[in-house]
């Protein structure tokens, strides 16, 4: 009984003292202040302390980019990193097979459409929708050329033991030492223009089931018209000709006929256009359309064609529509009743006497980005001191290593002392080889002030931090859930958008603030590891999920965030190396500790 007491005794104090370190916790972390409230500073003492941090360029080397969840098609020069073209290639698979097509089949047209990413701002005077493009850089024309693809995009790597998918990468490779060519991309040229996104709502002239005309409204789209223009026989060799063939009869002998579309980007004046395009939506999808002849089969053998014979079987019940004139003729296809025209005198519509038909082509499984690089070349910088300048830049771009608590600051004996161990002194204790905190981190965060004597204009809005060692966000973004309809107001807290002049939307950048308090409470109470951290432009702070580089060699970089490899933006910082005092990259820690 004595033993039960202790042990509900020493519950209960437990309790108490998780209760209370709770409610400090509560009191006194304050995210959006750099300060504590007074009235929580009697029984304890608030201050700041600042550490070291080595910050240093990383090439971001090509990387994995096949089954990207979005893919950027376009050109894009940059005033201070250069050019590059974003292409693509894809396969397509029929959404039905072995197909009948009819006879004398004729193309009415051959629509490609991929929506871009878009949201409704409003209603116009015609009654639809107003929108605006997300993603979408548009300052000139791009030469829009698409090729039929020769190359056969493979499902699985035959190299590995596991039957593990095919990677493809950003260069056209496959891996170290197997390289796509890239004439094997280039095969039939089916459409060459010169292109720009445009934000219209895009209207469907249509015809309803009485022949009468209508219109469906899409959201804007990339929409192309691949007529018969550069090869007049093209899409009725590739798949009108092979109706009852093997090569449409399963998806795996059409993925190895037709191997897909490859989209070519080049610029038109030396600017040009890049584009977010979403490949993986139910509306993206190649449809071609066509007109074939009505199966003629008369059943009853009474000189009308079973399709429009209101009795095809002759059984005298009319079970094929209605005939409201008796003339055996169903209403929908007699001439009397549709006012058409009829110049073989039949009394059927001649307007109705063919099939209209669509076969639709999907984007299946390997849709792949290819970049073609010219950005100039920044080396990697120094991972022992840091550098001066810290240059961001999404694509085959660059990126800046973080390595906290890199470097000496002054012990309390007035020594030098390692930043980590001042670090660990100052905030924990161990007490009975239990860690126990001896100060509330209420704010912890880096600042990198932009570098506006090299940036141009055309600022990335985020920047995204993560653990370069597990490839996974910090802690402090699970728990900040700040979210709103657009991605630049998501994860604020965590991830402050870019402070500009004036806070103004197109205002000079001044600088960007990460809050990493949680992940440094992880460090000190639960003696996690101080990982460095890798640090990135994004347009979706949503797309944290990494893809692997092609070179994994490097010690500290081996995967990188698809937000990044999806952005064209790139900016300039300030680095820990810099002489410029007030703008060094550096880690700032405001906590309280009791008074005694």
């Amino acid at each position: 009984m004595k033993k039960n007491k202790n042990l509900i005794s020493n519950l209960a104090l437990l309790v108490i003292i998780v209760s209370v370190f709770a409610a400090c916790e509560r009191d006194f972390s304050n995210i959006d202040s750099d300060v504590v409230n007074s009235e929580n500073t009697t029984h304890f003492d608030a201050d700041v302390v600042t550490y070291p941090i080595v910050a240093y360029n990383k090439k971001i080397t090509p990387f994995n980019s096949d089954r990207l969840s979005s893919n950027i098609i376009g050109y894009y020069s940059d005033p201070v990193y250069g050019s590059y073209s974003a292409n693509f290639v894809t396969q397509l698979s029929p959404s039905l097979f072995n197909p009948t097509f009819g006879e004398n089949v004729k193309l009415d047209s051959a629509v490609l459409n991929v929506p871009y990413y878009s949201r409704v701002t409003g209603t116009n005077e015609d009654g639809g929708s107003d929108y605006a493009l997300d993603s979408v850089y548009v300052d000139t024309p791009i030469k829009l050329s698409i090729y039929q693809n020769n190359y056969f995009l493979r499902e699985f790597d035959p190299n590995s033991e596991l039957n593990q998918s095919q990677k493809y990468y950003s260069n056209g490779a496959l891996s170290q030492t197997v390289q796509i060519n890239p004439a094997d991309l280039e095969g039939e040229l089916i459409y060459s223009e010169d292109f720009t996104p445009s934000d219209k709502q895009i209207v469907l002239e249509t015809v309803n089931e009485q022949g009468e005309p209508d219109s469906t409204l899409i959201a804007p789209a990339l929409r192309i018209h691949i007529q018969d223009s550069l090869h007049h026989t093209y899409w009725q060799q590739l798949l009108f000709d092979k109706e009852g063939e093997p090569e449409l009869s399963n998806r795996n002998n059409f993925l190895n006929y037709f191997r897909g579309l490859y989209f070519k980007a080049e610029a038109t004046s030396g600017s040009g256009t890049m584009a977010m395009l979403n490949f993986n939506s139910s509306e993206a999808n190649l449809t071609i359309y066509y007109t074939s002849d009505r199966d003629n089969t008369d059943e009853d053998n009474d000189g009308i064609p079973d399709y429009a014979d209101v009795d095809s079987n002759g059984d005298n019940v009319n079970d094929n529509g209605t005939d409201t004139d008796g003339d055996g003729i169903n209403d929908t296809h007699d001439v009397d009743q549709t006012e058409g025209s009829d110049l073989n005198n039949n009394g059927i519509d001649d307007n109705l006497d063919s099939n209209k038909e669509e076969y639709v082509m999907n984007f299946y499984q390997n849709l792949i980005n290819l970049i073609d690089n010219n950005l100039i070349a920044i080396p990697d910088g120094d991972e022992n001191v840091g550098d001066e300048k810290l240059y961001l830049k999404g694509g085959e771009g660059y990126m800046a290593v973080i390595d906290l608590f890199n470097g000496m600051v002054e012990g309390e004996d007035g020594n030098p002392q390692d930043a980590f161990e001042n670090f660990k002194e100052l905030f924990r204790d161990e007490v009975d080889e239990e860690i126990i905190p001896k100060r509330l981190i209420n704010e912890a965060y880096l600042e990198f002030y932009v570098d506006q004597t090299t940036v141009q204009g055309n600022e990335p809005d985020r920047v995204y931090l993560y653990d370069l060692t597990n490839n996974t966000p910090l802690l402090d973004y699970y728990i900040d859930q700040t979210v709103s309809g657009t991605n630049v107001n998501a994860k604020i807290n965590h991830l402050s958008p870019l402070e500009r002049v004036d806070d103004e939307p197109d205002g000079e950048g001044i600088k960007y603030k990460v809050r990493i308090t949680e992940h440094l409470k992880n460090i000190f109470i639960n003696d996690s590891t101080n990982v460095k951290l890798g640090l990135v432009v994004t347009p979706n702070v949503g797309a944290v999920t990494t893809k692997q580089l092609l070179d994994t060699s490097h010690e500290d970089v081996k995967a990188i965030p698809i937000g990044t490899l999806l952005s064209y933006k790139g900016t300039v910082l300030y680095g820990n190396n810099t002489t410029n005092e007030a703008k060094k990259a550096k880690l700032t820690i405001y906590y309280t500790e009791p008074k005694n």
